[in-house]
């Protein structure tokens, strides 16, 4: 089975409805953490995206992070984003992204991410590589990480702001910068290889999977910030795990690791 001109239509398609909606429109929090919006936008392409997966793949597994998992009967699961990044999309930013991944059992398969303001489109499948608009991308070697510059997505927990900011001191003095979109946009552009890196202490799985095969299959890797693998086993049990991440080359992934093990949580 091969998924990428799947993806690349479908992800594709919802960039192409998320730019249909007006900047700056409303968007109300979730739950109790402020961190987590969402808008109108993020359900109509929420639909979109299920509706193709269905019509396409019925026996397959669902997961929306807007409307929650539905099982199927195959080992496949579906993981969508509809828009990652919504805070910077309601506030009429260009820095967000939609995400869907493709776990087979626990194992990430393919996925694709649309970068819409942007025009860029990035799939990947496992062992046949990683794409930005049918441009072949390779991380490649790139030796010193003082002359990189490093993503690092931050949401405001008033108990965690302490370790953010730890964390941050230790990466940025090892590196020529920090970025921060806190939306997949810095993730895409370790896979460009315009950034050595990116991390993030609180993700969820729609977060996760479709990232995770495009970097891997760009030569590079992701872990948690410790550099161990993620646990996707029973998917549809795991919408409400936290995952950290860290996405980078592989020349930089023991350098960035030996700094975050240093910063435990007090």
């Amino acid at each position: 089975m091969t998924y990428l001109n799947f993806l690349e239509s479908l992800v594709e398609d919802a960039g192409k409805l998320a730019m249909t909606f007006p900047q700056n429109m409303p968007s109300r929090i979730k739950g109790a953490d402020r961190n987590q919006v969402v808008t109108s936008a993020d359900l109509a392409i929420g639909s979109q995206i299920r509706r193709r997966i269905r019509e396409r793949f019925p026996d397959d597994s669902v997961i929306d992070e807007e409307s929650g998992a539905v099982r199927g009967a195959s080992p496949i699961t579906w993981i969508i984003d509809p828009i990652d990044g919504t805070s910077n999309f309601a506030a009429g930013s260009p820095l967000f992204g939609v995400m869907v991944g493709v776990l087979k059992h626990d194992k990430p398969v393919a996925g694709g991410v649309a970068l819409p303001a942007f025009s860029e489109t990035y799939v990947a499948e496992a062992g046949e590589g990683a794409y930005c608009n049918e441009t072949r991308l390779r991380i490649k070697a790139r030796g010193d990480l003082a002359q990189q510059l490093i993503a690092y997505g931050m949401d405001i927990h008033p108990s965690e702001i302490s370790l953010d900011c730890r964390m941050l001191a230790g990466i940025a003095s090892c590196c020529r910068g920090i970025r921060m979109s806190n939306s997949i946009f810095d993730c895409m552009m370790v896979a460009k290889g315009a950034y050595g890196g990116f991390m993030h202490r609180r993700n969820q799985i729609w977060d996760c999977v479709a990232a995770q095969i495009i970097i891997e299959e760009a030569g590079g890797m992701f872990t948690d910030m410790n550099g161990r693998p993620l646990d996707y086993s029973y998917p549809l049990t795991k919408t409400a795990d936290v995952f950290s991440i860290l996405a980078c080359g592989p020349d930089f992934h023991r350098t960035i690791t030996d700094i975050t093990r240093d910063q435990p949580p007090q």
